[in-house]
């Protein structure tokens, strides 16, 4: 339960509006009722005749004022909107023909309210029509009544002045609404990037995770089943242990793979031809087969994500060169220019009998490196080459981020 009274005390503009307004609105409706009863110099109110007229048209006016300050300041879920504004009106036409009946009077409260509200809540065209709609009735009453036109016109300018402020508080809520729409957009335009960056990391991290298993645990997964048949079958244990040996040193190399994954991850990355020839020689090592490496340039003002993916289309070749072309001899280039960087792999025709690693992986390798090409803006081709195969990727240069 708020305890609105110490909210109050505390600080007034705390209170909700609603429950501010209506007493003040009950009060000036006191006030304006005794100014019109006290001001009785043209219309003593009486049980017939025009006093019977001016009685009815302000109890009509009271009870438009309060279904006015109930409907919206107490219970607008309650009250429709359609009913406050016929209350509104209502009260208004009355209010106009109390006013000429009895000038001056304090009654122009009433079309005076009633102007402003509508103009606050409707339309430009609906307003004008109860402005005029008052203003005619004000007009035709004095003359049938035989009052002042002079003070009737004042009267209207009134009135016109109450539509002025409504148009202006009319205009500010637009405002205020769509600015809130415009926040709210950008809200959910920013919620929107947020999931779509979230997405994009967990995409860069999934690639990162599927080339260093896929390079690492491939060439693990070789020397391993190498070494269990030898052991399996008892003929040279001496070879199984070198075998065992080489599974170790592989999978030192994958942890350090795992700590460069994360140092890419973190933008942060060694020289490329250092990599280069670092795949090129646990290539040669591993399989007995020659790797040749041809970079004579270090690619200069290239992004992290630019170098990730020339290195991982590297690593990824040798991987599927060990797969699909065992024993095959490989060469890398990479070639650096001012507008581009390009790296191009081929492998010539299998050597050695295609084992049982050529079936495994996930068959998502080329396809990463595909998406890590169009990331970095660059251009991926994979296809046969003669005997072989042939991988190239080339990235545009673009300046390095301050």
């Amino acid at each position: 339960m708020i305890d609105w009274t110490d909210k109050w005390n505390a600080d007034p503009r705390l209170l909700p509006a609603r429950y501010r307004v209506f007493p003040g609105r009950l009060v000036a409706l006191g006030f304006i009722t005794w100014g019109v009863l006290t001001e009785r110099h043209h219309i003593a109110f009486s049980g017939s005749g025009i006093g019977l007229l001016a009685l009815i048209l302000l109890a009509i006016c009271c009870a438009g004022w309060i279904i006015w300050s109930a409907g919206v300041s107490v219970a607008p879920q309650r009250i429709g909107e359609r009913a406050v504004i016929v209350a509104l009106c209502t009260s208004g036409a009355a209010g106009a023909v109390l006013t000429a009946l009895n000038m001056p009077s304090v009654a122009i409260a009433f079309p005076a309210a009633a102007t402003l509200s509508v103009a606050m809540r409707f339309c430009v065209r609906t307003s004008v029509r109860a402005f005029a709609a008052f203003s005619v009735i004000m007009f035709c009453t004095a003359a049938v009544a035989g009052t002042n036109l002079g003070t009737a016109a004042g009267y209207v300018c009134v009135l016109f002045g109450f539509y002025g402020l409504g148009l202006g508080r009319y205009a500010q809520l637009q405002r205020a609404n769509t600015a809130e729409k415009l926040l709210a957009e950008t809200r959910r335009a920013n919620t929107e990037e947020a999931h779509a960056a979230a997405l994009a990391e967990r995409s860069r991290i999934a690639r990162e995770i599927h080339d260093v298993l896929a390079h690492s645990l491939s060439a693990l997964t070789v020397q391993l089943e190498a070494a269990d048949a030898l052991l399996s079958s008892g003929t040279n244990p001496d070879k199984a242990h070198n075998y065992v040996i080489t599974a170790r040193r592989i999978a030192r190399e994958g942890l350090t793979e795992t700590r460069r994954a994360i140092a890419a991850l973190r933008e942060d990355t060694p020289p490329l031809r250092s990599l280069l020839h670092g795949l090129a020689e646990t290539y040669e090592s591993d399989t007995g087969a020659a790797a040749t490496v041809i970079a004579d340039c270090e690619p200069a003002n290239l992004q992290p994500d630019a170098a990730l993916a020339l290195y991982r289309t590297a690593q990824e070749s040798l991987t599927n060169a060990r797969k699909h072309a065992p024993g095959a001899p490989i060469e890398l280039a990479l070639a650096c220019t001012e507008s581009a960087t390009e790296l191009t792999v081929t492998n010539t025709a299998a050597t050695s009998p295609i084992t049982a690693l050529a079936s495994s992986g996930g068959g998502y390798g080329l396809a990463g490196l595909k998406e890590r090409a169009e990331l970095a803006g660059g251009t991926f081709e994979a296809g046969p080459c003669g005997d072989g195969w042939r991988v190239s990727l080339r990235i545009p240069a673009r300046p390095a981020r301050l």
